[in-house]
């Protein structure tokens, strides 16, 4: 924790030096077990419970920390519809900057006018999916970037495991991960099941499996 304060202030240098920030420990002591007739080891663990933070007195910020501009070329409408607009902009924005990383999508990888257009249609396309999950989540008060959102489903794994039966053929057994509380909390936001598919079973031979790809692999042999 303190790790990572430091690192805020280290990149917000500029504003972090009107600020101090303290964090509140609880400590626990533990003994370690000793063989007998020695003192037991005594070790203390320490555990940040709160983070407080608050302006140096003394120090006027808003004087100091400077002004942010937004200028554009729509008239007669307010400051406050303004600021939505901004908003707006940035959050398709970044959207757009993380779906092209996680669906590979780069206009250096289009060479000619259909690659491109088919480059448009797909990212239009991701675009409502996430747009329309976000605004599900918006409604039951969870306002979690896209990212974070991909970073918390990755919690949850589809496992594939393989075994080998005495007639050379391949069981072929496929089922998802329990997902965490957070996960469950977006399924139940947006009315989704807890595994997007059922425990599936089937027997296949060896070389239906070199054109399979799967997230995670386990090889059980049985004689």
């Amino acid at each position: 924790m303190h790790q990572r304060i430091s690192r805020v202030k280290q990149k917000y240098p500029s504003i972090g030096q009107y600020f101090d920030i303290k964090t509140e420990v609880k400590e626990d002591v533990r003994f370690k077990r000793k063989p007998k007739g020695t003192e037991p080891l005594q070790e203390i663990k320490r555990t940040v419970t709160a983070v407080k933070w608050a302006a140096k007195e003394g120090i006027d910020i808003n004087a100091r920390s400077g002004v942010y501009f937004l200028r554009t070329c729509v008239e007669a409408i307010s400051e406050q519809t303004v600021w939505q607009f901004y908003n707006t902009i940035r959050e398709v924005e970044a959207t757009f900057r993380v779906l092209k990383t996680d669906l590979d999508l780069r206009p250096i990888y289009n060479q000619n006018d259909e690659s491109t257009m088919a480059h448009l249609h797909l990212s239009l396309l991701a675009y409502w999916v996430v747009n329309t999950m976000r605004h599900q989540l918006k409604i039951k008060g969870i306002h979690s970037g896209w990212r974070e959102i991909v970073r918390s489903m990755n919690t949850q794994k589809a496992v594939t495991t393989l075994a080998q039966n005495v007639h050379d053929q391949i069981i072929m057994i496929r089922r998802c991960s329990e997902p965490n509380q957070q996960v469950r909390q977006l399924y139940d936001a947006l009315k989704y099941k807890y595994t997007p598919f059922v425990k599936r079973k089937s027997v296949v031979h060896k070389s239906e499996l070199d054109h399979c790809q799967f997230i995670e692999q386990q090889h059980i042999r049985s004689d």
